[in-house]
């Protein structure tokens, strides 16, 4: 018996160092496991730490070049406004000027026209004058001779009728 009792025990002390290697080697494994788990995570944390330090670099740098973008558009924009501005108020005062300066021609040619028909006009009268004194004058001098004439003939006749 005892011979299978050393055997039992044999056998179960195989049995309890099969039993306490393979607990061994199930607590190493499941030891392995767990620190593959555990620096697994530990590089997926630190990947991504890195990953939001990174994107939040590119974010201050794609938010300066935004900022920096609009800013430049809101001054074109300004400028493209204050430049439209300046041209209209330009084109508003060279009209004003035009205008005052087509008024003032018109002004002045109306009076110059005014004046060339006043003297015309006094030139027209004195010609009228010239040409009818002339005409009177032709008339005249057609008609008295032959009054003269008349005159003369009648007092001839004159008592003899």
């Amino acid at each position: 018996m005892r011979i299978m009792s050393d055997q039992n025990n044999s056998e179960g002390s195989e049995d309890k160092k099969t039993k306490e290697n393979l607990l061994t080697k199930g607590l190493k494994g499941w030891n392995n496991f767990v620190s593959g788990l555990k620096d697994g995570f530990e590089n997926f944390q630190k990947s991504l730490e890195e990953q939001q330090k990174k994107n939040k670099e590119e974010w201050d740098k794609n938010k300066e070049k935004t900022s920096k973008f609009f800013k430049k558009i809101k001054d074109d924009w300004n400028n493209k406004m204050h430049q439209i501005k300046t041209d209209i108020e330009k084109k508003q005062l060279e009209t004003k000027e035009q205008w005052d300066a087509r008024k003032q021609k018109i002004k002045n040619d109306m009076g110059s026209w005014q004046e060339k028909v006043r003297q015309d006009w006094k030139d027209g009268v004195k010609e009228w004058n010239r040409m009818s004194a002339k005409a009177y004058l032709r008339f005249l001098l057609y008609i008295i001779p032959i009054i003269v004439i008349l005159i003369i003939i009648i007092r001839l006749l004159g008592p003899v009728i």
